[in-house]
């Protein structure tokens, strides 16, 4: 959890596309006022070690209106690249282009890939995207204490930038079993109510008055639609981050609300508890 983001990451290809990355950081550039790197990777080590003129033009507009920004420039492949220089941020900011199709699937996207190896939140927006203040965050939960990690980064976002939150989870439609002769059907519902009161207590402790919404049916989809309907400037979720084939073929909740998604997407890949006690203790030694 940061109080404050000291340190973004912003990267960029150098194509009109990526240049929504910047809209999109906006709020949180003028809440905390963080060093701001812009990253460029190249990946032709023939090509002549230079920015692309977008890519340079973006970083001193950033300048001419107060923000410590910087331009660097590395060698390599973009998703390793990335990956590498993320641990010395506190938030890295993307645009992704959304492509899909088979192709998409076997061959992965350099912001799939970050998500899934990147161990701070990414900012996720794609070009049809609105970009605007973070007045109305839309939590997605999905009943997991791995899902409840991005709460982490909403509580401190919300005060700071006094933002709207609600907390939405998305249950099966019931499934009834219809029985026989005089034998009663039996009802089976899924009722996320009870779990989302329980978050929204737990927020209050917090200082966070947040108000929740059961939905139903696909995940992906009715996260989409409810994102849409509420106007929400800011979409929040985990990802466990798993790879391999069964993600290919089957895709993924994440995935489908990066592609699609209204607003912006703030994203953490959830971490186990092990792993989260090593990475308290890799950050804060001190305090171990």
């Amino acid at each position: 959890m940061f109080d404050k983001i000291e340190r973004l990451l912003v990267t960029t290809d150098g194509s009109e596309e990526a240049e929504h990355a910047f809209a999109a950081m906006m709020p949180i550039v003028k809440a905390d006022r963080p060093t701001v790197t812009v990253l460029h990777v190249l990946e032709d080590s023939t090509s002549s070690f230079l920015p692309p003129a977008r890519v340079a033009k973006a970083c001193a507009a950033l300048r001419a209106n107060g923000v410590n920004a910087h331009l660097r420039l590395c060698e390599g492949k973009p998703a390793e690249e990335i990956v590498r220089l993320s641990g010395e941020s506190d938030l890295v900011v993307m645009s992704t282009h959304g492509r899909g199709g088979f192709k998409h699937l076997l061959l992965g996207s350099v912001t799939e890939q970050v998500i899934r190896n990147a161990e701070v939140p990414i900012l996720v927006t794609r070009p049809a995207a609105a970009a605007g203040e973070w007045t109305r965050m839309v939590v997605a939960l999905d009943g997991s204490p791995r899902g409840e990690q991005i709460l982490e980064e909403v509580v401190p976002l919300a005060r700071r930038l006094q933002a709207s939150v609600e907390l939405i989870r998305t249950a099966l439609p019931p499934i009834t079993m219809r029985g026989l002769g005089d034998v009663p059907g039996v009802e089976f519902v899924d009722d996320p109510m009870p779990y989302l009161e329980s978050v929204k207590a737990w927020l209050a402790t917090q200082g966070i008055d947040a108000s929740i919404k059961r939905l139903e049916g696909r995940a992906g989809a009715e996260i989409l639609r409810h994102a849409a309907e509420r106007d929400a400037t800011l979409l929040c979720m985990t990802t466990h981050g798993r790879t391999g084939l069964p993600l290919a073929l089957l895709g993924s909740v994440a995935d489908e609300v990066i592609r699609h998604a209204p607003c912006p997407v703030l994203i953490k890949k959830s971490v186990g508890e092990k792993q989260r006690v090593a990475n308290r203790q890799e950050l804060h030694p001190a305090k171990a």
